[in-house]
């Protein structure tokens, strides 16, 4: 395995959660008693823990409001979503399925890069038979700021699977600029795929090495990755 690709899930392998969505509702209500929902900020690329917070803070609470209940918020978010994420409706994005085959077909070693948390992402990607190709990843359990799961996740790969990286051969793929941004930090390469809200050029000008439409490009995207390396 001489090549990582870590991957967003949502708008990126997946086109929403609906049950995710309602997860947040729901804990809202329970842990601290607001009403609202995540719309109410930009969370597209945040994570879990951060899209609280930053909810919590435009509703008027502070950091000490907040701050005590975090991980409770974050125990009965999973839960919710475990428990109900058998009803929700998820499509897959066009072109994923035949993509990961392609990339596992040739030894590519899959992780996560989300905010989510991992026990979300994993419900998640499991409810649309997905989550066996991923065997790593770094999740919004492992860091409030979406940088520092990158380095999560490289560091697994190292310790796990014996992953020698370089500046050439770690992709993160994902439809934000905070994706993009995760990965210039970590010095690695980066591929926007605009499936989101977020159009081509608003992804290259965030600095993404390459963009594509989205991930039904199976070439292009295997055309970028042979470009870096031996792949």
């Amino acid at each position: 395995m001489n090549t990582l690709i870590l991957f967003d899930i949502d708008k990126t392998l997946i086109d929403k959660s609906e049950c995710h969505h309602q997860a947040f509702i729901y804990a809202f209500k329970k842990i601290y008693h607001v009403d609202t929902r995540v719309e109410v900020i930009n969370y597209h690329g945040k994570t879990d823990p951060q899209i609280m917070h930053e909810v919590l803070l435009t509703e008027g609470l502070d950091e000490n409001d907040i701050c005590p209940f975090k991980n409770e918020f974050l125990d009965c978010l999973s839960n919710y979503f475990v428990a109900k994420v058998k009803y929700d409706k998820i499509k897959v994005m066009d072109g994923v399925v035949q993509l990961l085959k392609e990339l596992e077909n040739r030894k590519v070693l899959l992780g996560l890069l989300t905010g989510n948390i991992e026990t979300i992402a994993y419900a998640k990607l499991n409810h649309v038979n997905m989550g066996h190709y991923f065997k790593l990843g770094g999740f919004g359990s492992d860091s409030y700021y979406r940088p520092n799961l990158v380095l999560k996740a490289i560091q697994r790969a190292k310790n796990d699977f014996g992953f020698m990286g370089n500046k050439n051969n770690i992709f993160v793929v994902g439809d934000t600029p905070l994706d993009v941004a995760a990965g210039l930090k970590a010095g690695i390469l980066t591929i926007g795929v605009s499936s989101g809200e977020y159009s081509p050029d608003e992804l290259r000008n965030s600095g993404a090495h390459f963009v594509l439409n989205d991930l039904s490009d199976v070439n292009g995207f295997l055309e970028i990755l042979s470009k870096q390396n031996d792949f």
